[in-house]
């Protein structure tokens, strides 16, 4: 298992790492497909009815969702090792670093609230835009609305990437090496920075999976899209930072039938 100590240096990968997460992310999807695609949707379940709690619900949702990201790479981690799957490594996020990992979800939900509020101080008003569409605003008036919206959402996508960055492998970060918070934030910003190419060919790959999924009825795409997008990620993690140390050392998409 990684430890803190050999975290603090990601690997870097070749570009071509980047759809070679997705592959052995779904190869390890298919040792338990039915198992996965359940817990997704119970946890997705559990989440979307918390966000209906009013006023609390969207925070809360907001604070649980590393303990999610952390229950599948404990699930993927075991279904790597060679381990049966069961119920409780979904849970090993609320069994283990619990307040940690809802630290992550707590900076991800100030930096959202944060950034969302610049870009409404910018001219960006999501309100105004659909009630424009929905009144048939003229094409010279949605344009203009555009126009005005166009620096707010530069602004956004471009303080939007480090956040995401730094959340990115922090789960995995906490839950298997033991990181502080801070710590892990930091050293998952550094990974993706530091390989950028393959971040950038994965989330290609997994948009283009998404975009897929979202076009099946119901939503049932996702039941599939998003345990393999799990898996791409803990894939990732193994690439970047288990095996840091060895270049030679297989990671998770090289032993997998």
């Amino acid at each position: 298992m990684t430890t803190a100590s050999n975290q603090d240096i990601p690997r870097k990968v070749a570009a071509s790492q980047g759809f070679q997460w997705l592959a052995a992310g779904f190869r390890l999807y298919r040792k338990n497909p039915l198992l996965l695609s359940a817990a997704f949707g119970v946890l997705f379940g559990a989440v979307m009815a918390l966000g209906l709690i009013p006023v609390v619900g969207g925070p809360l949702s907001e604070l649980a969702s590393p303990l999610i990201v952390a229950g599948f790479m404990a699930a993927y981690r075991a279904l790597d090792s060679g381990s049966e799957l069961e119920l409780p490594n979904f849970l090993a996020g609320i069994q283990g670093p619990a307040i940690p990992l809802m630290a992550v979800g707590a900076v991800q939900l100030l930096g959202t609230l944060l950034i969302g509020q610049i870009m409404l101080g910018m001219g960006f008003d999501p309100v105004a835009m659909m009630a424009a569409a929905k009144e048939g605003a003229s094409p010279a008036e949605m344009q203009a609305i555009l126009n005005q919206a166009t620096p707010a959402l530069l602004a956004g996508l471009a303080l939007f990437a480090p956040l995401i960055m730094a959340t990115w492998f922090a789960p995995a970060l906490i839950l298997f090496g033991g990181a502080r918070p801070a710590t892990a934030l930091g050293v998952s910003l550094r990974a993706v920075a530091r390989n950028w190419a393959a971040m950038l060919l994965n989330s290609f790959a997994l948009g283009m999976l998404l975009f897929f999924a979202a076009l099946v009825p119901m939503l049932l795409g996702l039941l599939v899209a998003m345990p393999v997008l799990f898996g791409s990620l803990y894939a990732s993690y193994q690439a970047i930072f288990a095996v840091w140390a060895d270049d030679t050392a297989p990671y998770a998409g090289d032993n997998l039938a």
